[in-house]
């Protein structure tokens, strides 16, 4: 109910919410509905109930929807109030005399006088009223109408927009303004329309007020003697009405304080005879970077001429190219300079197949290109052609349906030609595809060759290099008998570096140096001996195998003190304790199916590869240790002090290129 009495007016009218209503309810329902945000079928209930308890009427209940709710409480409350504020006007003689000393306001009287003036005006013979006749205005068919959508609305019309006047109903000292501050000057509407008459719609008639309805500000001035002249006054000394426009803009600035304007660009000089047909549209760009990007398509586009005419010609081609497109716009004139210029006024539109040819007339003569008539003509025989023959075979048969006739084998026809020269162009592209192919095929197939060729010989030259060492020739750069005994070598430093690693500890470096010399002198004696003791009478005596007899010995004792030196590291302590864990662990794992002894046989073999595995890993760690000790072995460069280098190299001594060299290179390290 709080709800409803807000949303009414003050005749007690709720205000109905708008749009569809589910089938089977009122429009009140969904009123109440949206006001209690609920369902329809519980406000219907809620509405059934304020109707019975005599809160709520329903109005106009045949009209479609079922009515509009009205709260006779706000109605009754909203008389009460009007009623008691007429007779305290009524009962008081004090203030009836201090209102008609103090005068009414002197913006509503002169209001008010202006609209009785109209209204005398509008009886007096106006243009919507006649001998016999009168016709009512827009305004007093839409407030009179009952069923229309004005019809709740006050209908009595205002004089002034800030003081309401109320309607008939009321009396009208209940609704007017108590003493107030004067008005700012409002528009004084006019109660008709303009109608036949050649003014304004608002109050424009001449006599009818100073300022029209809904004026900009500034519109209306502050006299003929005011010294600010009016803002909408030419300077003719005429007042223009709003829809006029004056001849010179007031309050507009063109100098230095006002809003710069875009400056227009200028055809570039190296390209004003060639754009000479569009430098009136070249104004419009405003952008120097289109004007930059354009000029360089234009330019681009004379390079391309003065390939086909040479460069004399292709600036006058081009301007005639221009003349001509403008021409054929017609009446449609150029919107968009840019895009007209990139697919219309640049791009060369050959008619025919001759290069030179450009809208049907010569890129270098000017004149009409022959192979375009050449065309036309053949286009006009075969028209006649087919005219004969339809004109003998149809004899009988009306101008008209010959015609039609003439123009459907035209079309057969061309498109025939359309289809042939299609094959054609496509039988050509078949065979220039296929030459295209076998033309690559072949410089593929010569490109191998010459690859083939080239690394023939890169391996030739390879081969016929000497050796590096003892300079052998052809020997790839290295001969059979070097590459054996560096072998050799390599798998002799191994070997002495597993007995190193086991015997000497790496951080001594004097016992590691003197370890490694001695170790690594027994070694070679062993092999050699070895070597002696396994030669025969039926040996070879050449050098190259002997060289790989001896590289398979080194290769033999390499892996007999590798397998002892993991034999020794075994046997170590951090072997033992790994082994036991893993023999602990693995005796302690349980299968379903395992017996005691194949429980021992695993954990032994798991122990066997733990102590394996440790093995490795000390023998990797030895290794490494022992080749950092032999990094540190390593004798630094030796420093010389830049004073000595400067006066060595001063004094020019070049005795000893090799110490220079080296110099340099300890230098630039």
């Amino acid at each position: 109910m709080v709800l409803l009495s807000l949303e009414a007016r003050t005749d007690g009218r709720v205000r109905m919410a708008p749009g569809r209503v589910p089938q089977g309810f009122r429009r009140a329902d969904a009123t109440v509905a949206r006001l209690l945000n609920c369902a329809v079928e519980a406000a219907a209930m809620v509405v059934d109930r304020l109707v019975a308890a005599g809160h709520v009427e329903l109005e106009d209940t045949k009209r479609p929807g079922g009515g509009r709710l009205r709260v006779p409480a706000v109605a009754a409350a909203h008389a009460r109030v009007r009623q008691s504020v007429a007779l305290e006007a009524s009962a008081s003689p004090v203030a009836e005399t201090e209102a008609a000393d103090q005068g009414p306001c002197s913006r509503c009287t002169e209001a008010e006088n202006e609209a009785e003036t109209d209204a005398e005006s509008e009886t007096a013979g106006m243009a919507l009223s006649g001998d016999g006749w009168a016709q009512e205005s827009l305004e007093d068919v839409l407030l009179t109408a009952d069923t229309c959508a004005f019809g709740d609305q006050p209908t009595e019309r205002t004089v002034n927009p800030q003081v309401s006047r109320g309607s008939k109903n009321q009396p009208d000292n209940a609704v007017c303004a108590d003493l107030h501050t004067a008005h700012t000057p409002v528009a004084a509407l006019s109660g008709f329309p303009a109608g036949n008459r050649e003014v304004f719609s608002g109050s424009a008639v001449e006599g009818q007020g100073r300022r029209r309805g809904r004026a900009c500000a500034g519109e209306d001035s502050a006299g003929a003697d005011s010294p600010r002249p009016r803002a909408g006054r030419t300077e003719t000394g005429a007042d223009p009405l709003r829809g006029e426009k004056p001849e010179k803009l007031p309050g507009r600035s063109t100098g230095t304080g006002g809003a710069r304007l875009p400056r227009a660009a200028a055809v570039p000089q190296d390209l004003a005879e060639a754009l000479a047909p569009v430098a009136h549209l070249w104004t419009r760009i405003t952008r120097l970077s289109t004007v930059k990007w354009l000029a360089k398509a234009v330019r681009a586009e004379l390079v391309r001429l003065s390939g086909i005419v040479g460069p004399e010609l292709a600036l006058r081609a081009l301007a005639a190219r221009l003349t001509r497109r403008l021409d054929g716009q017609g009446p449609h004139a150029v919107r968009q300079l840019v895009g007209w210029l990139l697919h219309r006024g640049l791009p060369q539109r050959s008619g025919c197949w001759s290069f030179l040819c450009d809208d049907g007339y010569r890129l270098d003569t000017g004149d009409p290109c022959e192979s375009c008539a050449c065309l036309i003509d053949d286009r006009r025989s075969m028209r006649r052609s087919i005219a004969a023959t339809v004109d003998e075979q149809l004899s009988t048969v009306s101008p008209r349906l010959r015609l039609a006739e003439v123009e459907r084998r035209l079309r057969e026809a061309h498109h025939a030609k359309a289809a042939a020269d299609q094959a054609l162009r496509h039988q050509r592209d078949t065979q220039n595809r296929a030459q295209d192919q076998n033309q690559h095929q072949d410089l593929r197939r010569a490109a191998a060759q010459r690859r083939r060729q080239e690394l023939a010989a890169a391996q030739a030259a390879h081969a016929a290099m000497a050796c590096r060492e003892c300079g052998l020739p052809d020997t790839a750069g290295e001969c059979p008998v070097c590459a054996f005994r560096k072998r050799t070598d390599e798998l002799t430093g191994q070997a002495v570096d597993l007995v190193v690693a086991l015997r000497v500890d790496s951080l001594d470096l004097r016992a590691v140096a003197e370890m490694t010399s001695r170790v690594e002198q027994d070694t070679r004696t062993v092999i050699e001996r070895a070597h002696a003791r396994a030669q025969t009478a039926d040996s070879s005596a050449d050098p190259g195998v002997r060289a790989h007899e001896v590289q398979q010995l080194a290769t033999k004792l390499l892996a007999q003190r590798r397998h002892w030196a993991l034999q020794r590291l075994a046997e170590s302590e951090p072997a033992d304790e790994a082994a036991e864990r893993a023999y602990q662990v693995a005796l302690r794992r349980t299968q379903w199916n395992a017996t005691p002894e194949k429980r021992r046989d695993a954990a032994e073999k798991a122990a066997v590869r733990a102590r394996h595995r440790v093995a490795q890993d000390l023998l990797t760690d030895l290794l490494r240790d022992l080749s950092r000790a032999r990094a540190n072995l390593a004798v630094p460069p030796e420093r010389v002090p830049w004073k000595e280098r400067l006066a060595k190299l001063a004094s020019g001594d070049q005795a000893q290129p090799h110490a220079l060299r080296s110099v340099r290179r300890r230098t630039v390290a």
